[in-house]
C-alpha cells in the first residue's frame, strides 16, 4: 500500500485496506430482496450502505484509480466496472491509463489473452473503416476469391508453403543461458534466472523432484498446485469474456513463473511450444488446416487493400494470430460471444448442443463457415486502419525503411558506442532492422512467443510504434558486449539468430526495454529530421 499512500492520505486509505480483495466486493443496491444471504462465500458484502469503500471512493475517486494502477491486473479493471454506477463510471474515465500499467507490469495471462486482443481490436476500436464491405459467408468467399484471381496468389501461395514448417536446426539452437553476460547488465535478470530458473520446456533434468514438466503447456507446474488453465473452457466476468480452453496454442506458453530448485544446468533447449512460429510440434493436419486458413486471410487482404496487395511479413502477422486467436475464436462462436461485426458468426446457425463430445463437430462446423478467418480479416484491418500497420507495407517500403532510419539515429543515441563499431564496420542498421519491424519482431526465429505477445500487448494498448523502438534498442544493448566483439559477418550472423535466447525472455526484454526512455515526441523529431536529410 506504499504506492497509495503517496497520493492520498492515511485517513482515506483506512477503508480500502480494510477490504481483503477489490475484485469480490459487490454491490448490494439493486440485489433482489433475499438474495444477499445466498451470496455466500463467494463475496464480500458491506454490512453498511454506503460501505466504507463506497464512501471512500465517492470522496476521493483519485483512491480506486490508485488501487487498480497498484495491482496492475486487466481483469481486476473490468471487474471493478461492476462494482457500481460509479466505479464504472471512475474506470471507464481512466480506462486506458489503467490498462496501459496493467500490461506493462502486470502483464496478461496466456489464458485470457487472446480473448483480449480481440475485445480491444474489435470492440473498443471503430472497425468500419474498410475499403471493401462484405457481408456474410458468400461476401467472404466472393473477396477470397478475387485475391486468388489477382496478381499476388503465386507470392502468397509461396510464403504459405514454408509457414507453420518444421525450423532448421540451425535457425532453432538458441539456448537459455543461466550463466549468460545478459544477466551482468540488468540487475533484474540475474536475480530471476538463479530464484525460479529458466523457463523453457524441453526437459525434466533441470528441476528438483517434486516439480514435473506439464506436457500441455510446456512449463514447469508443481504437483501439488492446480494448473492456472481449467479443464474446461471458463468464461470470465471481464468485458472481453472467454478464456482459452485447455491444450490450445495459447495453453502452450504459461506467463506464470514457478520457483524451481537444484537448477545446475548452465544451458536449456527452448521447447517447440516457446518459439512464435515454429512448428515442429503442430502435426501434418493441424498444419494443413492452418494453411488453408492463412492462405484465405491473406488473399483477402490482398483483394481488400489493393494499393498494397501483398508483401512479405503479412505472413509472419497474421500466421501469429492464428496461432494465438484461433481456439477462442472457435468457443465463443461455439458460445455466440463473438462481436456482432463478424457477420459470419451473426448468421451461423449451430446444429449440435454445446458439449464436451460434440465439441470436435462443432468446431469443423465452425470452420466450415470461414468464421476465423473473417475474425482475421477483421483483427488484421484494425491493424492496418487504426494502428497504421498498412503504412508499413506500402509499395517500396518507404515507411518501413524511414521507421529503420528513425531507429538508426536512436541507436546513435542510445548507444553511442556500439553506433560507432556498426559505421566502423559499414554496418547499415536497415539490414537487420527491416525484419525486426516488418514482422514485429516475429523475424527473429528463436523468439519466444510469450515475448512477442507482452510486446503486443503493450502496442495494442498504447496504439503506438513506440514499444518495439524500445524493443529493438534493448536487444542490441543487451548483445552490445557481444556485438563489440565481432566484426562485420559475425555480428549480423548473431542479430539474425540470436544464440543467447536469455535476453529474449519476456522477464529481461521487456522491462529493459521499458527502462528505456523513448517517447512519442523524440521519434516525430527523429523522423523529421530523417525526413528533412534522405542522404
Amino acid at each position: 500500500m506504499k504506492a497509495l499512500r503517496k497520493l492520498v492520505s492515511v485517513e482515506k486509505i483506512v477503508a480500502v485496506e480494510k477490504i481483503v480483495s477489490v475484485e469480490k466486493i459487490v454491490s448490494v443496491e439493486n440485489l433482489p430482496i433475499g438474495t444477499e444471504e445466498d451470496l455466500g462465500k463467494r463475496c464480500k458484502v458491506p454490512e453498511s450502505h454506503p460501505s466504507p469503500f463506497e464512501a471512500g471512493v465517492l470522496e476521493v475517486p483519485r483512491i480506486l484509480v490508485a488501487f487498480l494502477s497498484f495491482l496492475g491486473d486487466p481483469v481486476a479493471i473490468c471487474r471493478m466496472k461492476t462494482v457500481n454506477r460509479f466505479s464504472g463510471r471512475v474506470v471507464a474515465e481512466n480506462e486506458h491509463m489503467l490498462m496501459q500499467d496493467a500490461v506493462r507490469t502486470g502483464g496478461i495471462d496466456a489464458s485470457i489473452r487472446p480473448a483480449f486482443w480481440i475485445w480491444i481490436s474489435l470492440e473498443k476500436c471503430d472497425v468500419r473503416s474498410r475499403e471493401k464491405q462484405f457481408c456474410g459467408n458468400d461476401g467472404l468467399k466472393e473477396l477470397e476469391q478475387t485475391g486468388e484471381e489477382g496478381k499476388w496468389h503465386h507470392v502468397i501461395q509461396r510464403d504459405i508453403l514454408r509457414s507453420f514448417g518444421n525450423m532448421p536446426p540451425h535457425k532453432s539452437g538458441a539456448r537459455f543461458q543461466s550463466d549468460s553476460i545478459v544477466t551482468a547488465l540488468v540487475p533484474w535478470g540475474h536475480n530471476r534466472l538463479m530464484k525460479h530458473g529458466v523457463k523453457g520446456g524441453g526437459g525434466e533434468s533441470i528441476s528438483s523432484p517434486q516439480w514435473k514438466i506439464n506436457k500441455d503447456y510446456g512449463d514447469y507446474a508443481d504437483v501439488s498446485v492446480k494448473s492456472e488453465v481449467s479443464e474446461s473452457p471458463t468464461d470470465t466476468v471481464s468485458d472481453w469474456g472467454a478464456a482459452s480452453p485447455k491444450g490450445s496454442f495459447v495453453g502452450s506458453i504459461n506467463d506464470s513463473e514457478h520457483p524451481q530448485e537444484n537448477h545446475t544446468s548452465a544451458s536449456i533447449d527452448i521447447s517447440d511450444e516457446d518459439i512464435a512460429l515454429s512448428g515442429n510440434s503442430l502435426s501434418v493436419h493441424v498444419k494443413k488446416d492452418l494453411q488453408n486458413k492463412l492462405s484465405f486471410i491473406l488473399h483477402s487482404l490482398a483483394a481488400t487493400y489493393e494499393d498494397i496487395g501483398y508483401c512479405q511479413g503479412m505472413d509472419y502477422i497474421v500466421a501469429h494470430l492464428l496461432r494465438i486467436l484461433q481456439d477462442t475464436i472457435r468457443l465463443n462462436a461455439a458460445n455466440n460471444k463473438l462481436p456482432s461485426v463478424i457477420t459470419t458468426a451473426s448468421t451461423y446457425q449451430m446444429s449440435l448442443p454445446v458439449n464436451g463430445d460434440n465439441i470436435e463437430a462443432i468446431y469443423n462446423e465452425i470452420d466450415s463457415n470461414h468464421i476465423v478467418e473473417e475474425t482475421i480479416v477483421r483483427v488484421m484491418d484494425v491493424f492496418f486502419v487504426n494502428y497504421n500497420l498498412k503504412h508499413m507495407y506500402f509499395p517500396e517500403l518507404r515507411c518501413l525503411k524511414t521507421c529503420c532510419r528513425v531507429f538508426e539515429r536512436l541507436v546513435q543515441i542510445k548507444l553511442p558506442v556500439l553506433f560507432d563499431h556498426f559505421e566502423h564496420h559499414d554496418l547499415n542498421v536497415g539490414l537487420f532492422a527491416l525484419g525486426w519491424f516488418q514482422t514485429l519482431f516475429l523475424y527473429l526465429p528463436s523468439m519466444p512467443s510469450a515475448t512477442v505477445c507482452h510486446m503486443w500487448d503493450i502496442w495494442l494498448v498504447e496504439r503506438s510504434f513506440k514499444i518495439f523502438f524500445r524493443v529493438g534498442t534493448a536487444l542490441l544493448f543487451l548483445s552490445q558486449p557481444t556485438l563489440l566483439n565481432h566484426e562485420l559477418e559475425g555480428m549480423m550472423v548473431y542479430l539474425n539468430t540470436i544464440p543467447d535466447a536469455t535476453l529474449l525472455r519476456p522477464d529481461i526484454l521487456i522491462p529493459c526495454a521499458l527502462n528505456i526512455k523513448v517517447t512519442n515526441r523524440m521519434l516525430q523529431e527523429l523522423e523529421d529530421e530523417v525526413m528533412k536529410n534522405p542522404n
